[in-house]
């Protein structure tokens, strides 16, 4: 784990904030901006309290996310302390904290859904339902707070969509069109790679960015197969649909569709790849091309993922990060307050203003939607799937997409000895779960 420096930009920024010219608030800042001109909620009642955040790697990093948490400390006096694991040790050393093993943060960054079982929500985390915020939430972003009928977390994120960016100057030098099927997809693929261009840019050596969920989202939309995989009736390797997306990666590699060396692939190298022009697609998000990018983002646009299902390709809606509370933090009121400013609009909007990102509350005036989504949103209605099987299966994890790449770089594995794999894992994450619900029980 690590804790993160500030960085520069967060300083300019504490200063602009600070030396605005319109009215003052009760809590001392002051804004140029042309809304919320004053805090709309109360908060500021604590002061000199640090107060322990963990996130998963790097998820905090986010500029929204360190401009919160700087002008919070600048308004109130209290510090906001980060503890970052890695992806791979974040749910596994947050469970053994909420299950009693160590000391729980008073904070906590982290997606919702089903998959947060392991943590005890409903003993461990604040329940907002009754919070002066709540109201202000878009459909699409309530739906991603709540857990057993609670609201768990503030869903202080960026609202993205999900396919697959390619490169348009690419695309226009080699005559291509983009693709509606799964087949055009292909022949798109096998043109580029004529023309000297790797297709697609996968970051292998991070398992969870190999996105599977993106065409699984479509499945499971289905209630009757949902319900089924939770209920333990029906597993990956007997769904036709999922073989047909593992045998998708088997063929874009032996096609030499992801390069050479695939195995290589890093997130570090994301962006050098798609500003090299060396590829001429990835798996991502939109909003990655103003947080994360380095190139040029003009050059880029958004299309539907072809990955094996549905024929006609899919969108993924935003997966969004919660802000949550430990209710048994000895720093709750402290920790109760840090989220009622985030919600405040006077300040998302400031931590949002001039970002790329659909709102995820209602009066989210400042942030703008992507060039991408705007060229793409027609588009973008016809094959939009919300995010599904990362939020509702139980047991699920993006990081199973190991057995994925062991598929790929095996010269005898079946696409059916993978799928056993994924269903073995996952279900020894959901004993793993059972297990500690037992323990805690009995204590």
């Amino acid at each position: 784990m690590k804790k993160i420096k500030r960085p520069f930009w967060s300083l300019l920024f504490l200063a602009l904030l600070l030396s605005g010219c319109a009215g003052e608030s009760a809590a001392g800042l002051k804004t140029t901006l042309p809304y919320a001109p004053q805090p709309q909620y109360e908060w500021g009642n604590t002061a000199k309290t640090t107060l322990t955040l963990w996130s998963q790697e790097p998820d905090i990093e986010r500029v929204y996310m360190q401009k919160a948490i700087a002008a919070y400390e600048a308004a109130t006096g209290n510090r906001i302390e980060i503890v970052q694991y890695p992806q791979a040790e974040f749910e596994d050393t947050t469970a053994r904290a909420f299950a009693g093993e160590t000391q729980a943060p008073d904070l906590l960054l982290s997606y919702g859904g089903a998959n947060i079982d392991a943590y005890d929500p409903d003993e461990n985390f604040y329940d907002f339902s009754d919070a002066v915020w709540v109201s202000d939430l878009t459909d699409t972003s309530i739906n991603q707070t709540v857990y057993h009928g609670k609201i768990i977390g503030l869903p202080h994120w960026e609202a993205s969509v999900a396919g697959f960016l390619y490169n348009k100057q690419i695309f226009e030098r080699l005559g291509i069109k983009l693709p509606e099927t799964q087949e055009e997809f292909m022949d798109a693929c096998a043109v580029l790679l004529k023309n000297g261009v790797v297709p697609m840019y996968v970051p292998f050596q991070s398992p969870s960015m190999l996105l599977y969920q993106f065409p699984f989202d479509s499945v499971v939309q289905d209630a009757a197969i949902l319900n089924a995989l939770n209920e333990g009736e029906l597993s990956y390797s007997r769904l036709p649909q999922m073989k047909k997306i593992v045998e998708w990666y088997k063929a874009m590699a032996q096609a030499g569709y992801f390069g050479q060396e695939l195995e290589k692939n890093s997130w570090e190298g994301m962006s050098e790849a798609l500003s090299s022009g060396s590829y001429a697609m990835m798996p991502c998000w939109d909003t990655w091309l103003y947080t994360d990018f380095q190139g040029d983002a003009s050059n880029f646009g958004l299309m539907p993922a072809f990955m094996g299902v549905p024929d006609s390709g899919v969108f993924e809606g935003p997966n969004l990060a919660l802000v949550i509370v430990n209710r048994h933090s000895e720093k709750l009121e402290a920790a109760l307050d840090f989220v009622t400013f985030l919600a405040d609009p006077y300040n998302y909007n400031q931590a949002f203003a001039g970002l790329y990102t659909a709102p995820v509350f209602k009066n989210q005036v400042a942030s703008i939607s992507t060039p991408q989504y705007a060229e793409a949103e027609r588009l973008i209605e016809r094959h939009y799937y919300d995010s599904t099987a990362w939020l509702r299966i139980r047991g699920f994890s993006q990081n199973d997409a190991s057995c994925i790449i062991e598929y790929i770089l095996s010269d005898d594995m079946t696409a059916t000895e993978c799928l056993k794999k994924m269903d073995a894992l996952r279900a020894r994450r959901l004993d793993s779960q059972k297990d500690g619900a037992v323990k805690e029980g009995e204590s």
